[in-house]
This record gives C-alpha cells, sequence and structure tokens, in this order.
C-alpha cells in the first residue's frame, strides 16, 4: 500500500514562515520512505489540506497519515484536523486516513528543549 504523509500546520500570513514546515517535508521525501510526503496549512498560507490529499493522490497515495505540526492539543489538533480528515474519507472513500498525535506529544521533545539551550548563549544551571 503506497503510504503518503502531509504535515500539517497551522499557517500564518508573514512571508516566509511556512518555509521551515516545507524545508521538513523536503527532508522526509528525502528519506525515500513513502510514496509522498507533503506539507499543507490550516490557514492564512497554502498549500492547504485539501491541496495536499489531491496531490498525494496523483501521485499514488492509498493511504494517507496525517502529522499534526502542533505542540498543544488545542482546538485544530482535537476538533479541525479530525473534522478535516473525515471530511476527506468521505471525498475519497477508497483512500485510508489516518491522523497521528500532535508532534508536542511526542517523548523526544525534552531532549529538543535541550538541544535547542545548548545551541543558544543562555547559561545552564
Amino acid at each position: 500500500m503506497k503510504t503518503a504523509v502531509i504535515i500539517l500546520g497551522h499557517g500564518s500570513r508573514r512571508s516566509g514562515a511556512g518555509d521551515p514546515l516545507q524545508a521538513l517535508a523536503d527532508a522526509v521525501r528525502q528519506r525515500g520512505s513513502y510514496a509522498a510526503v507533503e506539507h499543507a496549512f490550516i490557514q492564512h498560507a497554502s498549500p492547504t489540506f485539501a491541496a495536499a490529499v489531491n496531490s498525494s493522490l496523483r501521485q499514488g497515495a492509498e493511504r494517507i497519515v496525517v502529522v499534526p505540526f502542533f505542540v498543544q492539543p488545542g482546538n485544530h489538533v482535537t476538533q479541525d484536523i479530525p473534522r478535516m480528515v473525515g471530511e476527506a474519507q468521505r471525498t475519497h472513500p477508497s483512500v485510508a486516513f489516518a491522523v497521528t498525535d500532535h508532534v508536542g506529544a511526542h517523548p523526544m521533545m525534552a531532549q529538543i528543549v535541550e538541544d535547542l539551550v545548548g545551541k543558544s548563549d543562555a547559561e545552564r544551571l
């Protein structure tokens, strides 16, 4: 089964704000593990979630896994994303959709914070 990944972020009106999410999707894509890797935004920026789904389908995806790139489980994570994925599932009933936990819930977050602090000018206690 060909799997596509959509890394889904919030979006911003600020020019260039979405570039890091695009770079992350590019890095995951270069690993070659998935049929497609897309990035998308819930609001204020392109590409939209629907555009990422359509791009994934054009690349032969039979399963689409959505990764909510959010630190906290707010309304976008708990309500909006499940609603959007449900709508996509109804529109594309032959495609299997799944949603991972939000990125902030991953156990490596503490390590990431420590790594960021170590690369800063901040003093450690």
